[in-house]
């Protein structure tokens, strides 16, 4: 099994979604991200999500350039329902993202 995979497998949800809004936390050291979900690839979920982007070690990114896309995975966090990354992102490239026609699944 090579990492793209045991990352699929490991996490409770895969999209690519658009970047609506993010807020970043620096006391807790996390961003609340907000996306439009563009394809699902794991996990029920369509339209808006919102996605605790935990911020505690060195290989953390933080979402940026709202309006651009990401393919996202993340866990349930059964503590308090969000569904959380730990530095578990890609982002596709702007020009890519400003070309495609946002139509998310409904």
């Amino acid at each position: 099994m090579n990492n793209s995979e045991q990352l699929f497998d490991e996490s409770d949800i895969v999209f690519w979604g658009r970047l609506d809004s993010e807020l970043v936390n620096t006391k807790d050291r996390e961003q609340l991200a907000k996306f439009t979900i563009i394809k699902s690839y794991k996990g029920e979920i369509s339209g808006q999500i919102a996605i605790v982007n935990e911020l505690s070690n060195s290989c953390s990114r933080v979402f940026e350039m709202p309006m651009s896309a990401y393919y996202v995975y993340a866990k349930n966090d059964d503590e308090d329902g969000n569904y959380r990354i730990s530095g578990r992102a890609t982002f596709v490239p702007l020009e890519y993202s400003i070309e495609h026609e946002w139509e998310p699944q409904l």
